[in-house]
């Protein structure tokens, strides 16, 4: 039997991993396009305009128009602003008491595709201020998702070995970037799915006995 790899840092993704970013109509009205789930983020992954917010070198208004002019919609501009903005839900239920499992030996990180529309939201009113050690944005770094330097950035930051890292996403071509790199990567969608992995790799405080 292949003896698991050690395990130092518990590497979270955010949307559909933690945070409820709702049916997939949400992302295809946005790209005004329709399709299987995974071909409509594989799309969202692909946007120039997408990239550019997410990696912080556009403002939200140029993205908006951007984004627009790319997906050949005529969506009035501010109609649009007030329905991406709002567009994170919430947390799934479970989410925080889930990395608040994380056993306390080990590293809890935050690797997300997000931008300053969503940051201050899911910082603040969404509770996840605090609740992990390192905060990896892609708009504060200046990359995307799977960009290789994003990975690279968070190894630099964090001085671990690359399978020393637990990564969960919910886009297998992030996962299968980060399996590029050495990382030990799996594909979830939601707290359950986190949680099973998580509990497989024996990171996670048992329940207490009733």
């Amino acid at each position: 039997m292949q003896e698991k790899l050690k395990v130092r840092v518990v590497l979270f993704d955010l949307g559909n991993v933690l945070v409820n970013l709702g049916e997939v109509a949400e992302i295809s009205g946005m790209l005004n396009t329709e399709g299987e789930e995974s071909d409509v983020w594989l799309q969202w992954l692909s946007s120039p305009a997408v990239a550019a917010f997410d990696s912080g070198k556009i403002t939200f208004e140029q993205f908006a128009k951007a984004l627009l002019q790319e997906v050949g919609s005529q969506t009035p501009i501010d109609v649009f602003k007030a329905h991406f903005k709002k567009w994170p839900r919430g947390l799934f239920d479970g989410a925080l008491a889930l990395v608040e499992s994380v056993k306390p030996e080990y590293h809890r990180a935050i690797l997300s595709n997000t931008n300053a529309a969503h940051w201050p939201r899911l910082m603040n009113k969404m509770g996840l201020a605090g609740v992990f050690h390192s905060y990896y944005a892609s708009h504060l770094i200046g990359a995307v998702k799977p960009d290789g330097a994003i990975y690279q950035y968070v190894l630099d930051q964090l001085q671990v070995l690359p399978e020393e890292i637990l990564f969960i996403d919910d886009n297998q071509i992030n996962i299968d970037a980060a399996k590029a790199f050495g990382m030990q990567a799996f594909r979830v969608k939601g707290v359950e799915e986190a949680r099973f992995v998580l509990d497989q790799h024996d990171v996670l405080l048992k329940p207490l006995a009733e």
